[in-house]
Formats: C-alpha cells, sequence, structure tokens
C-alpha cells in the first residue's frame, strides 16, 4: 500500500506529499495534525509544508478527502507519525583519539616492546544511542570555532587537556547518518601521547611493566575507554562513527608513512631507529620496509637528509650495546612522497 511521502527540509519543517494516494473523487484536502485540522486545500493540491512541529516528540499527520455528499474520510494509507528535531545553532564535532601504547612481554631481560594503536571512546549518556560507544564530541557552541569545541568536547567527555595534534579528518553528511535529522558532523583526527594514558615501569620479575590509568568520564558520558582498533570496530558503534573510524584509520596511516607524526607515540627525549622501524610495522599493515636497510637508507638518502636530528646521547634500552637516540626535526619539516616506504 501507499504511503505518505514525508521529506525533511533543512530546518524543522517537512513537507507531506500524497501525490500517490490522491483520489480523482475528492474536491479538496484537510491535512491534520496531532489530531487537529492544520490546512485545507484544493484538489489539485497533493502537497504542503507542516511547519508547526512539536520538537522533541513524534507527529501525527494525516490527509482526508472532501467529497460532493458533504463526506469527509481519511485517505487510505495518508497517516504517518514523524518525529521533529529543531537543528542546533552549532555544528556537531567528532573526534578520533588515537594512540600508540608500547606492550612489553613478561621477560626478565631488557627486549623491545611492540607498539599497539587504540582509539579512546566514551559511552553515551544522551537518549540518542544511550549507552552505546561512540567517539567523543558534541555540537559548537554560537560564539566557538569548530576547533575550540573539539577541544572542549574532549575534555568535558574524556578529562583530556589540549596537549596533542588536532586536524579536522573529513566532514560527513548524508541521509541517514543521524537519527534525528539531517545533522552533518565535522570529524577530527587527534593524536594523544600514550603517557596521558599508561605508565611504564619496572617491574619485580619484568624488565617494564604498562599499567593503564583510569580515565574519568565526565557528566557527558557514562564512562570512557581505550580500545584496539579491531575491537572498537567490533563495538557497533553509535551513529555512523565506525565510517569515520575506519576513515581515520587509513588517515593515520597514510600520515605514518608520509609525515613525522610517529613523533607523538615514540619517546620525547630520543628513539632508536629500531624502536621506529617497529611502531611502523606495529601500526600501519602496508609497511613492508625491511629493518636491515631501514636505518642505512633513512639516514643516507638525499630526499630524506634533515628529517632526522642525530642527538649527542647513547642508552641501552634493550639488550645488546648502547645505541644511538634521536629526535625529528621541526615538525614543518614534511615530504610530500613516502619517507619510509619509498626506498
Amino acid at each position: 500500500m501507499s504511503k505518505l511521502n514525508i521529506e525533511q527540509l533543512l530546518t524543522k519543517p517537512i513537507r507531506v506529499n500524497w501525490t500517490d494516494l490522491a483520489d480523482p473523487q475528492a474536491l479538496a484536502y484537510e491535512v491534520h495534525l496531532n489530531g487537529q485540522f492544520y490546512k485545507r486545500l484544493n484538489s489539485d493540491e497533493t502537497s504542503c509544508v507542516v511547519s508547526e512541529l512539536v520538537v522533541g516528540s513524534q507527529n501525527n499527520i494525516s490527509v482526508y478527502a472532501h467529497y460532493s455528499n458533504g463526506e469527509i474520510r481519511l485517505l487510505p494509507g495518508a497517516e504517518e507519525s514523524v518525529g521533529a528535531f529543531q537543528t542546533p545553532d552549532g555544528l556537531p564535532v567528532d573526534i578520533c583519539v588515537f594512540t600508540v601504547i608500547p606492550m612489553f612481554e613478561h621477560k626478565k631481560r631488557p627486549h623491545m616492546p611492540t607498539f599497539k594503536p587504540y582509539i579512546l571512546l566514551i559511552r553515551r549518556k544522551e537518549e540518542t544511542y544511550e549507552g552505546r560507544w561512540a567517539l567523543p564530541g558534541g555540537f559548537s557552541k554560537v560564539d566557538e570555532t569548530l576547533d575550540a569545541a573539539a577541544e572542549r568536547e574532549l575534555k568535558e567527555e574524556t578529562g583530556i587537556v589540549k596537549d596533542f595534534k588536532l586536524d579536522q579528518l573529513k566532514t560527513f553528511y548524508y541521509e541517514g547518518r543521524d537519527p534525528r535529522g539531517w545533522i552533518p558532523s565535522v570529524a577530527y583526527f587527534a593524536l594523544v601521547r600514550p603517557e596521558v594514558f599508561v605508565t611504564v615501569q619496572n617491574g619485580t620479575d619484568v624488565f617494564r611493566e604498562v599499567v593503564f590509568k583510569d580515565l574519568e568520564a565526565s557528566t557527558d558520558a557514562m564512562e570512557a575507554k581505550l580500545f584496539t582498533l579491531d575491537e572498537a570496530l567490533e563495538l557497533g558503534l553509535a551513529f555512523d562513527h565506525e565510517d569515520i573510524l575506519r576513515c581515520a584509520i587509513k588517515r593515520m596511516h597514510t600520515e605514518l608513512l608520509t609525515k613525522t607524526i610517529a613523533r607523538h607515540f615514540l619517546d620525547e627525549t630520543g628513539f632508536t631507529l629500531r624502536e621506529l622501524h617497529r611502531l611502523l610495522r606495529d601500526t600501519v599493515p602496508e609497511f613492508q620496509v625491511d629493518e636491515t636497510n631501514f636505518s642505512k637508507k633513512l639516514l643516507s638518502t638525499k630526499g630524506r637528509q634533515g628529517l632526522l636530528e642525530v642527538l649527542n646521547k647513547k642508552e641501552q634500552r634493550y639488550a645488546g650495546p648502547k645505541t644511538q637516540l634521536y629526535q625529528f626535526r621541526d615538525e614543518e619539516l614534511e615530504l610530500s612522497l613516502s619517507i619510509y616506504n619509498s626506498f
């Protein structure tokens, strides 16, 4: 059976169309809103805009036909319930917060850790998708930029204060992404140092031990928690946050190979080339550079000159002799080609 065609407009009003339900015997039509008369139209008019919807609840729309004998009947199929959501003054922002944490096995000798990427999620407290895991985020205020909104929402929902790389990722805007209506989301891509989330300490029977800190969600979220990327993609995230997350993961992989964002996950006091290679290998599936040639070609290739700064110190971090430490130079020095794969 045909139904009323309800078109959600850019703001609160909707357009009701009953062309497929029209009765050629009708002399006129009446549109009713929530059981009350709303508007009368001529027989050749089969649509109208309804703007006095009750925000935050379901609204019943029905269309009646007038006939020559004075009878008024509900058109078959011409009754529909529709929700109304007032588009807020600000734009929503959602933030993909990544970190990469060194994971140590239980060994008594010093050893190289593996590096595991994590994403920060919150469990929603608001009515829409209540209790579901989602990216942290919310609506911008009328007097703040989107960047400021992203920083504020991250602090409010997870307690993390701005001291990290934050860039816009992409704007997501299509039908069905938000059950409340046609609402876009400006997604952000954030890289947070691992020490914000964990402490690495010496243990009694292991060389180093990673201890996850408790994350305290504010009143805007039930809970905040780190998940591995595979875990997060299996959670059934709220809204279209799985699509946003997949896009952000691809962006992180690309930038790890074309920029120096690995600096946000490595030791600030200096890192070894083995650590850099291991981080790339563990984090980016398509990274296939052999460790044997990695150090030599990274340091000797002309196109990569100036990328690393050789520090005036060596450390014995793992089994074996002391190893030279490096740092990335100025973050503004970014190469347009792949830094690590184009050997």
